[in-house]
């Protein structure tokens, strides 16, 4: 899932702010922005499952309304108290699943049924490749039969053996129950362009149902009464559209939110916010990088192996976990993220232990001569007439990633290579980032939601629906379709080890936050998932004693 990122400006003369600032927010209502604990903050531009370009702030958005059939928890396994799903039960040879769900209701009173469940997969099937997880989890041609068995039960068999752990964590997770009897007369297509239609989600089993939506505003949410989860204290829930990091942090100083992050660049004003409680994140279980358009002819350069070697070798991740993350970072260099390290190799934990062995700007300059590379007159690198030169998209009201991508621009600088920085609206970048179109480099985080088995499918093998630059080798496919396959990591391992290698896309360090929130609120630690959920049911006022706040 996208989020699927020198000297930094300092914020001087000024004083903590006053309880006063957080007062107003009542004891049954919170404000916030997306991407808490996660990314900088981003719009909401989609109400619907499933359709949507499966941006953070899409799917925290939607989550409210409409409840995955899996939670996954903070350990990266089901957890089942949050589940719509009961129980999962795995034929012995690890092809047919049947779940059984709970006895869950829509706001409207009527059941969510196996066949609802049924019914979101089939949206899956039908938006086709344009559903942004195709591949992930084999969803969904991995799957030869879906059969509902029952009220709250239906059977899932695919087209071979797998591991099981993979698939209920990918493949299962996908699947959010929809309302059919509510959209049964919509096709698809106009599900899709009708994904802010307010009209299309006034039955919701989620904790809570839309209350208004003004795009570029704000989404605003109210608790759902017939909510089959845990019921929300909080009664009012809404999203700022606030897009700028800086914005949202001057919102936090003054109250008009009461959850955000502290900007990177911004970190040493974090002063300014003294009054509120503090909770450091590792990011989520997420990963940092520069995908490379592979359909490109003006950047063809990039197929061969020694220039992408010799970028990657140029990348300080310490200075930049340094300088611009101010120590809220983590070293990566491979596809599977580092924090949590669950499902990271013994060979990357050593990389990440020791990130200076992986910044050898000396061997990315050999790197570059032995590809023919030469330096030019002006210290730009040339080979048959070409300069080694290309842009970078890196999302606007982002400084941390505008900052990362200057450093990047003067390391490459220092081995002749030219790369020049093109700033868009993290939404332009979405909808720029696929085959064929006219980008070359860009900076992007992936959030493992819902792949969070982090194999690479979907994402780094052939047509994988996220795989934005078209990267192709064959076998990168074998390896990963491998750890799809058998039990134990070993696979997982060959996998990332492999990529690391091969480089599909070029690695940064994965950012950390520090959330800032009222002093007042509980239940932070189940508001917060590194999987991207946001749960503000579990959210609370302390109650009031009488004394002052």
């Amino acid at each position: 899932m996208l989020n699927k990122r020198f000297a930094l400006p300092l914020l001087l003369g000024a004083a903590a702010l006053p309880a006063a600032a957080f007062a107003a927010s009542g004891t049954d209502s919170v404000t916030t922005v997306t991407g808490v604990g996660l990314a900088a903050p981003m719009n909401v531009n989609s109400l619907l499952p499933v359709v949507n370009n499966n941006s953070v702030g899409n799917f925290q958005a939607v989550i409210q309304m409409y409840r995955p059939l899996l939670w996954i928890g903070r350990d990266l396994k089901i957890d089942w108290t949050d589940s719509i799903a009961k129980s999962i039960k795995v034929s012995a040879n690890r092809t047919v699943f049947t779940v059984t769900m709970k006895d869950w209701k829509w706001s409207d009173g009527k059941p969510v049924t196996a066949a609802d469940a049924a019914y979101g997969f089939q949206m899956i099937k039908d938006f086709g490749k344009r559903y942004p997880n195709y591949g992930i989890g084999g969803m969904p041609g991995i799957v030869k039969s879906f059969k509902v068995l029952g009220e709250h039960t239906f059977r899932v068999t695919l087209t071979h053996s797998v591991n099981a752990n993979w698939f209920k964590l990918n493949g299962l997770s996908q699947i959010t129950p929809a309302p059919r009897f509510a959209w049964k007369a919509y096709s698809i297509d106009y599900l899709f362009n009708h994904q802010t239609d307010p009209a299309l989600v006034q039955v919701v089993d989620g904790p809570y149902k839309l209350a208004r939506f003004a795009q570029g505003r704000e989404v605003a949410f109210v608790a759902n009464p017939a909510y089959s989860g845990h019921q929300p204290s909080i009664k009012h829930f809404t999203f700022k559209m606030i897009t700028s990091s800086d914005a949202a942090f001057a919102a936090l100083k003054t109250g008009d939110i009461q959850i955000g992050n502290v900007p990177a660049t911004l970190y040493n004003a974090r002063r300014l916010v003294a009054n509120l409680k503090s909770m450091r994140t590792s990011g989520g279980f997420s990963i940092s990088y520069l995908p490379l358009n592979f359909t490109n002819p003006k950047v063809a350069f990039f197929h061969d192996l020694k220039v992408r070697e010799a970028l990657q070798y140029a990348i300080d991740q310490p200075l930049i976990i340094k300088t611009v993350l101010h120590g809220l970072g983590t070293p990566s260099f491979n596809p599977v993220p580092s924090a949590p390290d669950t499902y990271l190799s013994p060979e990357m934990k050593k990389l990440v232990a020791h990130p200076l062995d992986m910044y050898r700007p000396k061997k990315a300059a050999q790197l570059l001569d032995e590809a023919g590379w030469k330096p030019g007159p002006n210290g730009v690198r040339e080979k048959d007439g070409k300069r080694l030169a290309f842009s970078m998209i890196v999302p606007s009201g982002n400084a941390a990633r505008l900052a990362t991508a200057q450093i990047l621009k003067q390391e490459w600088q220092a081995i002749g290579v030219d790369m020049s920085i093109r700033q868009m609206t993290f939404n332009q970048e979405i909808a720029m980032l696929a085959p064929h179109k006219d980008w070359e480099m860009a900076m992007i985080g992936w959030v493992y939601a819902p792949d969070y088995y982090p194999s690479g499918g979907g994402m780094f093998n052939t047509g994988g629906g996220s795989n934005y630059g078209a990267y192709s080798n064959p076998k990168m496919d074998k390896l990963i379709a491998a750890t799809t396959h058998g039990k134990g990591l070993k696979t997982l391992y060959a996998y990332e080890n492999y990529a690391a290698r091969q480089l599909p896309v070029l690695f940064l360090p994965a950012p950390g936050y520090l959330v800032k929130y009222d002093p007042r609120l509980h239940g932070m630690n189940k508001f917060y998932t590194p999987v991207s959920y946001m749960a503000p049911e579990y959210l609370s006022y302390a109650k009031s004693s009488g004394g002052a706040q």
